[in-house]
This record gives C-alpha cells, sequence and structure tokens, in this order.
C-alpha cells in the first residue's frame, strides 16, 4: 500500500498543477508564436507545445523525481485542456484565431522576391529556390505568389500559362507586351514591400 501511495500521493495542489501547466503553456505557446515559424515543419506550433509539454509532464511522473504520477497527469490534463479551448476559440472567434495564429506571409509575387518579407523570417533565396523546385517550378517567373503559411511550410501558386509575358496577349500592343516582359524578365526581387 505504501508503493501505490508512493506513486500516486499528489505533492502539490490542484490548483498549484493547473496554474503551472497554464503559465508554462502560455509562456511557450507564445514564444512559438512571436518567435518565428520557419523550422515548425507541417506540424502547427500549438501541437508542437502540447506534445513537448505533455511528455515533460508526463516525464517527471514516470521517471520517480520528485513528482508523483497524479501530478504529472493533472499537469499534462491541464495542457491538453488549453489546446482544446484554445482550438475552439479559434473556430468560434476569428479575432482570436488572428491574434494566437500568424498570418501567411508574402514571398513571392508575380515572379519578384519579396525580400523585406523573407528577411522577416530569415528565408534565404536558396531555401525558397529549393522548396519552387519541390513544387515543380524551375523559374521565378512560373511563380504568381508564394506564401510562408502559419505552419512553417511554403505554398505556391503557378502563374498562368496563357498570361506569362508571351506577346500572345490581345490587351496591348506588341511592343508594350515585349517590354513589360522585359522589364518583369530582368527584376527578381522586390525590396518595398
Amino acid at each position: 500500500m505504501s508503493m501505490l501511495s508512493d506513486v500516486f500521493q499528489m505533492q502539490q495542489t490542484y490548483g498549484e498543477a493547473f496554474l503551472r501547466s497554464t503559465a508554462i503553456y502560455w509562456g511557450i505557446y507564445l514564444l512559438f508564436r512571436f518567435g518565428g515559424r520557419r523550422n515548425i515543419g507541417s506540424l502547427g506550433f500549438a501541437d508542437i507545445v502540447v506534445v513537448m509539454l505533455v511528455s515533460e509532464a508526463v516525464g517527471n511522473g514516470l521517471s520517480g523525481s520528485s513528482d508523483t504520477v497524479t501530478d504529472g497527469l493533472i499537469v499534462a490534463a491541464g495542457i491538453v485542456l488549453w489546446s482544446f479551448l484554445v482550438d475552439r476559440l479559434g473556430y468560434f472567434f476569428p479575432a482570436v484565431s488572428r491574434v494566437l495564429s500568424p498570418d501567411q506571409l508574402l514571398l513571392v509575387k508575380d515572379g519578384i522576391l519579396q525580400l523585406k518579407n523573407m528577411r522577416r523570417e530569415y528565408v534565404t533565396r536558396a531555401e525558397l529556390l529549393e522548396q519552387l523546385r519541390i513544387n515543380g517550378i524551375d523559374e521565378l517567373m512560373q511563380v504568381k505568389r508564394a506564401f510562408l503559411e502559419a505552419n512553417g511550410e511554403i505554398s505556391v501558386i503557378k502563374a498562368d500559362k496563357h498570361n506569362s509575358g508571351d506577346g500572345a496577349g490581345s490587351a496591348g500592343t506588341q511592343s508594350e507586351t515585349g517590354q513589360h516582359a522585359t522589364s518583369a524578365a530582368t527584376r527578381t526581387w522586390d525590396d518595398s514591400d
């Protein structure tokens, strides 16, 4: 009986366990939210926070350190509760979602790199071109828009083949179309966005 008591008897109050889980959850969530999103990958940062914190909370209880299994489970339950609430609040209240999740960031606009936005998230030209190649794109002019999404992935919208500046359009004279295509083809970056 003494062994079961050692494993399951709480060493902190329910309130303290919930307060700890709340403080840690929001602290790490906000660090991820404002610390950047490039290396997050396909998981949302809320998912990463939950995985990290639940494993840490339960790990302390399993390792036999000063926390018991019950302490670890209560902290983990608080973390999962916050994850549930954040998801539901973001769904029902779009304003909450806008605050808690970053917007998409424009990286390429009509074949032109948006250098200011790339610097903001430390995306190098080589990294962006690699992602474009993964999406089957050889040249920047083939990109209508490319965005860094909230989850850290880069999404690409390909340019129309009909409006690629080949001079076949009927909206202007041949020389105007040729001039536009030449100036756009030579300029592949924009630092003013």
